[in-house]
């Protein structure tokens, strides 16, 4: 799966993920694949897979992509969202 960082805890490392399909999805900092070398931000482009856990499922292997790998999620494209929401947190508009 694909989809944009939405939020970033620099305490834990942990943080949400806004899936190409509308759904927001957790990770852990030890579900980060990136050999050390790449820090997660909010707007990273990224891929994953699911796990499943007790309550919910939770990305794992997480890895940034290139920022030509795909296009970012916009909020037009999440029920529910309002206009410019997510494009701001991602960066998108000042």
């Amino acid at each position: 799966m694909r989809g944009s960082i939405t939020r970033v805890s620099r305490k834990d490392g942990s943080g949400c993920i806004l899936a190409e399909d509308g759904k927001e999805v957790s990770f852990e900092r030890s579900g980060i694949n990136s050999n050390g070398a790449v820090e997660l931000r909010v707007g990273h482009w990224v891929q994953f897979e699911l796990q499943y856990g007790f309550e919910q499922p939770c990305a794992v292997n997480v890895r940034q992509l290139q920022p030509d790998a795909g296009q970012r999620v916009v909020a037009a494209d999440v029920p529910g969202n309002q206009p410019g929401q997510l494009q701001h947190a991602l960066g998108l508009f000042p």
